[in-house]
């Protein structure tokens, strides 16, 4: 069953919210596909990305999960919220190596107050696809402040 988002203008919200994301810009990560309840991000790697073994760092692999799941919770925000991590739990399957990162966010449940949402993150080398880790992600909807 297709998800109804709340706010028909779910996207120009997105993209207003993107324009503050700040740490997004500055890890190269952006949003590649968007439709309510679920998006598609993505990093392109680069050495700055990576550990000291030279495997990708775990926390740009937990931002990634976090983005994912968020925005893909954000498509399912009634006007004059936003979502915030409540929690997040990573599961790590193997190191990460390659030229991107892609994480798939969805959500599974939308309520009034809070979202859960589920984010599949895979390392893509070359033509190969490595699913490398997991995450859930409880969000709660933030009532914004009034404009001026």
């Amino acid at each position: 069953m297709d998800k109804v988002p709340p706010n028909p203008n779910f996207r120009e919200a997105i993209a207003e919210a993107l324009q503050g994301q700040r740490l997004m810009h500055y890890l190269g990560c952006t949003l590649t596909h968007i439709e309510p309840g679920y998006v598609v991000a993505e990093v392109t790697l680069q050495s700055h990305h990576q550990q000291q073994l030279g495997i990708v760092h775990g926390g740009l692999i937990a931002t990634l999960a976090d983005v994912a799941a968020g925005f893909a919770s954000f498509t399912l925000t009634p006007p004059g919220f936003q979502p915030v991590t409540a929690q997040l739990q990573v599961l790590f399957f193997q190191p990460a190596k390659g030229e991107r990162l892609r994480a798939f966010g969805r959500v599974q449940h939308a309520g009034h107050r809070l979202h859960f949402a589920e984010a599949t993150i895979l390392a893509l080398n070359n033509d190969t696809e490595t699913v490398i880790a997991q995450a859930t992600s409880l969000l709660s909807l933030v009532r914004l402040p009034p404009s001026d």
